[in-house]
């Protein structure tokens, strides 16, 4: 089964918790770029970008050989949802391209341990089920204080 399905990694440059911290390394390399290459390692994807309005954060994915796609400064405050920011990204490819994936995947950096098996799992579960979507979560230790969740 051919599906189009488009990787999205959301990375603004704004970040009150760990300022700049999609350009903070770990282990060796950016944030960003741990996400960036799992995402294009996945057998799945047919195409990775990344959304951003900070201009370091699309040169380093530009330095990774990953799209980037320019998001406006409003679409990149605190308290912006997921949903605007994904429809922006669908929004300007399909004007410029007229690109329409069938499967959208949410890549959020702060998840550099994720794999592209992980990435394909998730994708064949998704497409094996017929399911609408699929989250992936890990459970938080007790201990943990609410306001670090």
């Amino acid at each position: 089964m051919d599906v189009e399905i488009l990787g999205v990694i959301p990375a603004r440059g704004g970040s009150k918790g760990v300022p700049r911290k999609n350009i903070y390394p770990l282990a060796g390399k950016p944030l960003l770029s741990h996400t960036i290459e799992a995402a294009k390692r996945s057998s799945m994807l047919s195409r990775v970008v990344v959304s951003t309005e900070d201009s370091e954060i699309a040169e380093l994915a530009h330095s990774e050989r990953c799209e980037v796609i320019p998001r406006p400064v409003e679409l990149a405050q605190d308290d912006t949802p997921m949903a605007p920011v994904v429809r922006h990204v669908l929004d300007s490819l399909a004007i410029k391209e007229h690109y329409h994936p069938e499967i959208v995947v949410i890549l959020q950096p702060t998840a550099p341990l994720r794999r592209a098996e992980h990435i394909d799992e998730s994708l064949n579960f998704l497409l094996e089920r017929g399911a609408a979507s699929v989250v992936s979560v890990s459970t938080v230790p007790g201990h943990y204080h609410p306001d670090w969740q």
